[in-house]
């Protein structure tokens, strides 16, 4: 495996360097420093590179994380976050890690992240959070979609699961409830029946799992009424996630523009690390694309909301 970590040499960089050498050491991956020095073409600029190469160098050595890992570096001009992207599908990286800049926009997310999550080539990984260890908990927001597919793969292929327990939620709306109560109907009987939808729901998600060749993974499976982004925040902090994985959908003309509201309002608002995954590269296919999960059925469930974006 092949990680690449976008370093600023910030106090969240240095986070990120060591989330990324936790999983290197896990996966026996190799692992990329990168530094993009603005501009290019000066004198400055190339003073500004040389320096930036040895700060580079400095920071791989003090974190205890990179010791035995094979981490090499790279210094080059230009704007982010086109060099990044550049070098993640050149040198075909499976994972890019980056610190969070929460606060820098209304909407918690700094420019250069939010780019780089638009247009990544592969999973982002947005690291909120200090560094302790491996993960514990992590969870997994499902609609049962292809980019939930991809999420769950992604948790399992990039070796996140291998020392977390893993939860699995799907959140549902009940269609026509709010009117229930005006109508004089008990509370206990629309109770009975928001239940009822909930064993549905929880059906189709085992199905889902079955269908992507997961169902025997030792994974916790939750299924929870509420909107999709409440349901993520409240499940998260009872269970202490320090990890949330979101899939992402391609949309044609606008993946560069649209990271979907509950994705947005995920990464706005939360305080674990936030594991992006986006649609395959051109040309390729993956196993969740060619699920037997049947996408009409799936469409029909007009009840069913969507968790990711």
């Amino acid at each position: 495996m092949r990680i690449l970590v976008a370093t600023d040499f910030s106090t969240r960089s240095q986070r990120a360097v060591r989330r990324a050498g936790i999983l290197a050491q896990q996966t026996g991956a190799d692992v990329m420093l990168m530094h993009v020095v603005n501009g290019a073409g000066s004198r400055q600029v190339a003073r500004d590179i040389r320096e930036a190469q040895r700060m580079t160098v400095e920071q791989a050595a003090v974190v205890p994380e990179l010791f035995r890992v094979d981490c090499r570096s790279l210094v080059v001009p230009g704007r982010l976050p086109d060099p990044v992207l550049n070098a993640a599908a050149a040198r075909q990286v499976d994972l890019i890690v980056v610190g969070s800049d929460h606060g820098k926009d209304a909407q918690g997310l700094g420019r250069t992240v939010r780019d780089l999550i638009r247009a990544a080539p592969c999973p982002i990984l947005v690291v909120n959070r200090s560094v302790v260890g491996p993960y514990a908990e992590v969870t997994v927001p499902v609609d049962l979609s292809a980019a939930s597919a991809r999420a769950l793969h992604s948790v399992a292929s990039l070796g996140l699961a291998d020392r977390a327990r893993v939860t699995v939620v799907h959140a549902f709306d009940v269609l026509g409830k709010p009117k229930l109560s005006g109508f004089g109907i008990p509370r206990e009987q629309i109770e009975g029946y928001v239940e009822s939808w909930r064993s549905v729901y929880a059906e189709e998600t085992e199905a889902f799992l079955e269908a992507e060749g997961l169902a025997r993974r030792n994974w916790v499976r939750r299924t929870e009424e509420g909107r999709p982004d409440e349901v993520i925040a409240s499940l998260a902090a009872r269970t202490c996630s320090e990890l949330l994985v979101m899939g992402t959908r391609g949309r044609t003309g606008f993946r560069r523009a649209l990271l979907g509201s509950v994705t947005e309002a995920v990464l706005a608002a939360c305080q674990a690390d936030v594991l992006v995954v986006p649609p395959p590269r051109p040309g390729s296919s993956s196993r969740s694309e060619r699920s037997g999960w049947p996408l009409s059925a799936r469409a029909e469930r007009t009840a069913l909301q969507v968790v990711t974006a």
